[in-house]
């Protein structure tokens, strides 16, 4: 077997950010002075729910404030059932008590692993593309 000189890097990607559903049936006028943007949340698989199949619980500390949208979270539901870890964040907030819908946004990463061939080594990072030594930077002498 031989095996590629690579290295393995891992990196968070951003896979939703919207709003929770529900925030008036739960826990979130409890808890909403209590949250702050970037607060991080938990995401929880209900499996038995005869309204959605798909459903995923939002929640802050033993709170729950809603659910993930029916029409967006089947892919979510899928990846927590196959043990994917994911982070939650409040990414946005109102604190007036009047915006119910959408009063609570949150944006959800996981982490994927990256095979990063080898590294170029140049020093093309660190200039700017203009200052780079090319001929067509250089010009052609005309």
């Amino acid at each position: 077997m031989i095996i590629p000189n690579t290295t393995w890097s891992q990196k968070p990607v951003k896979i939703y950010d919207n709003y929770v559903k529900g925030l008036t049936h739960y826990q979130f006028g409890k808890v909403r002075s209590q949250l702050v943007v970037g607060q991080e949340l938990v995401l929880h698989r209900e499996i038995n729910n005869h309204y959605d199949s798909f459903a995923v619980e939002v929640y802050f500390g033993s709170h729950k404030l809603g659910y993930l949208a029916a029409y967006e979270n089947i892919a979510i539901a899928n990846m927590l059932e196959q043990g994917v870890s994911f982070k939650a964040f409040v990414s946005k907030l109102t604190t007036n008590p009047d915006q119910v819908f959408d009063g609570l946004a949150i944006e959800i990463y996981t982490t994927i692993v990256l095979e990063n061939p080898k590294i170029i080594e140049t020093d093309l990072l660190e200039k700017r593309a203009d200052d780079a030594h090319d001929q067509y930077r250089k010009g052609f002498g005309l």
